[in-house]
């Protein structure tokens, strides 16, 4: 039995990570931010595009997220994000924060939260769940 290699770094889709901040009445989910960011894409640049851009949430915490994004479409993804302006018959805007290259650093520049290690992040939600069950 074999098991799969990781791709070096130089096979890697090169990727860039976007902040951004929502101002909308009312709290958004993590599914309706999905929902949000997929149909501004797809509005502005088409299914192509947004496939192109492999747009992924990696946080939300209202009002502020992180949005990890393919190197070269960066812009298209500021664009058409900045474009979105009505999210269930009432207004929303989207304002991009900045761009880095590492999640670490796009959490402490950009949105001001310390960093937690991934290990970290998945023993506190085991305890959460442990604790409600």
């Amino acid at each position: 039995m074999t098991s799969l290699k990781t791709l070096p770094p130089t096979l890697r889709e090169k990727k860039r990570y976007i902040s951004f901040k929502i101002i909308y009445p009312e709290k958004l989910s993590n599914n309706e931010v999905v929902q949000i960011i997929r149909s501004a894409i797809i509005n502005y640049y088409g299914i192509w595009g947004c496939s192109r851009s492999n747009p992924w949430l990696i946080s939300y915490n209202h009002p502020k997220g992180l949005l990890r994004v393919q190197r070269d479409e960066v812009d298209f993804v500021k664009s058409a994000l900045i474009t979105f302006n009505e999210y269930k018959d009432r207004p929303i805007n989207i304002t991009v924060l900045g761009v880095s290259g590492s999640i670490k650093k796009s959490r402490e520049k950009f949105l001001k939260e310390s960093h937690m290690e991934y290990y970290k992040v998945i023993r506190m939600k085991k305890r959460e769940k442990k604790n409600k069950g």
